[in-house]
């Protein structure tokens, strides 16, 4: 008999992890810590190896955890679709991100989801990225003018941008314009509030991640909340702004604390994943010159030194690039759900309340769908080409479903604006003493922070 189907909050939250996966194939690892480290060190090395041992669902363990490793376009699907309301986001996230970002997007699910969505929506409609893309180019700008003393020298690249789109986030998120100490102490707090959702030991002791990640979430929490009332009132248009003056279903605001768990998940969430996703990108064009030269010829084309929002699908080539770096390394390594009721998949009947792991990564790679899966092929999203399409699944570097990224629009146009602007003002070589490891905590990125030699064109 099939269970009834439910959104009953007042149930499935508060119903502990299953532990109870005998019957579905996999192991549970080392003593103790299970595949905690192998999962930190290469979670797609080890989704592989668990897959060649096991198949496409596999029994896991990590620190005080067990859950299933799901794997493959087909369970994606499955998981992403939802269509039974079968997985819950909130119960998947709880561990690690609870205690930072309570009540935001992947902390709510089904109902509760789609009224909470309903705080950012005008803030990611055309118009207002019309206005975001006109204000990150001015901030570009600036930034790469002062880029212009290190010509010729080398830079940690990864540290460059990372606190470039920290300026981002602080004046098109927020609206704080001016810089200085109040801008440095929003930025570490944000830092530390990031780092401290990865920690790998949950002690909360003085000095340990987890320790300066809550306390850097009460300074933000601090902070914004202060903000909301000017900004309710305001017109200004960043997006905390807009934030400030949605109104729910019956025309209320929503409420102080709504709005501030919105607002510190998509800072979090916005920064990292672009901050990746440039890197990344900075990396493979350094190793791939004729992919570079492609690029920087698709752009000088365009004959405008900055990108408009009219322009952001003027660049099919630099799409490809985007694409091809999300598969090659999607800036959210691994994506956790747990089942709100007994469901089936692969073959196997996984138990309600079992937490589950999916890493989009393997997806990207499976050498079934993808030529040379580990080459860097930017043509493979060519519409000659075309072989992400090959299943609804096989490419989904923002999620899917009702839970699929609402702010990914924003990161393409963050992303797109810089490249351009960068692309047209440097050329730049790889620096790397030895072919760097690549990490996936706390930020995906080359371990020795991208080194590049700019060269001023």
């Amino acid at each position: 008999m099939t269970p009834p189907r439910t959104t009953d909050f007042a149930s499935y939250i508060h119903e502990p992890d299953n532990r109870d996966l005998d019957h579905i194939p996999g192991d549970y690892g080392l003593p103790v810590i299970g595949h905690t480290l192998r999962l930190i060190n290469d979670p797609f090395i080890w989704a592989q190896e668990q897959h060649q041992k096991y198949g496409f669902l596999s029994k896991i363990s990590s620190i005080g955890s067990r859950a299933v490793l799901a794997v493959g376009p087909d369970l994606s699907q499955q998981i992403f679709t939802d269509k039974g309301d079968d997985f819950s986001s909130q119960m998947g996230y709880r561990l690690r991100v609870a205690r930072f970002f309570p009540g935001s997007l992947i902390m709510e699910d089904f109902e509760r989801h789609l009224h909470q969505r309903k705080i950012l929506q005008t803030a990611f409609k055309p118009k207002a990225l019309k206005h975001y893309t006109n204000e990150v180019n001015h901030i570009y700008d600036r930034a790469l003018q002062e880029w212009d003393a290190d010509a010729g020298k080398t830079i940690p690249f990864f540290i460059y941008i990372k606190e470039l789109l920290l300026e981002v986030a602080a004046e098109i998120f927020i609206g704080e314009t001016k810089r200085g100490d109040r801008v440095q102490q929003l930025n570490q707090a944000f830092m530390d509030c990031s780092n401290g959702t990865v920690h790998v030991f949950p002690l909360n002791i003085p000095g340990s991640a987890l320790n300066k990640g809550l306390k850097g979430r009460a300074f933000l929490e601090q902070f914004l909340g202060e903000l909301v009332p000017k900004k309710r009132t305001g017109d200004s248009l960043d997006m905390f702004s807009h934030f400030c003056r949605e109104k729910d279903e019956d025309g209320n605001f929503f409420t102080d604390v709504e709005i501030v768990n919105q607002m510190m998940f998509l800072l979090f969430a916005a920064h990292d994943t672009t901050t990746a996703a440039i890197t990344h990108t900075i990396y493979y064009l350094a190793k791939n010159p004729e992919a570079k030269e492609k690029l920087y010829q698709e752009c000088k084309a365009l004959g405008k030194d900055y990108l408009a929002f009219e322009d952001l699908s003027s660049l099919p080539y630099m799409q490809q690039v985007f694409n091809e770096v999300q598969r090659l390394r999607p800036s959210a390594p691994m994506l956790p759900r747990r089942t709100v009721r007994e469901v089936e998949m692969a073959g196997h009947k996984v138990p309600a309340h079992t937490l589950i792991f999916l890493v989009p990564r393997f997806t990207h790679h499976m050498e079934e769908y993808w030529t040379e899966p580990s080459k860097f092929d930017p043509d493979r999203f060519s519409p000659e080409r075309a072989e992400h399409k090959q299943h609804p699944f096989l490419f989904h570097p923002f999620g899917g479903g009702n839970h699929k990224c609402i702010g990914m629009h924003f990161a393409q146009m963050e992303y797109k604006c810089f490249l351009h602007k960068f692309i047209l003002k440097y050329d730049f070589k790889a620096q790397h003493k030895k072919e760097p490891k690549m990490l996936t905590v706390p930020i995906p990125k080359p371990a020795d922070s991208m080194p590049i030699q700019l060269i001023k064109r």
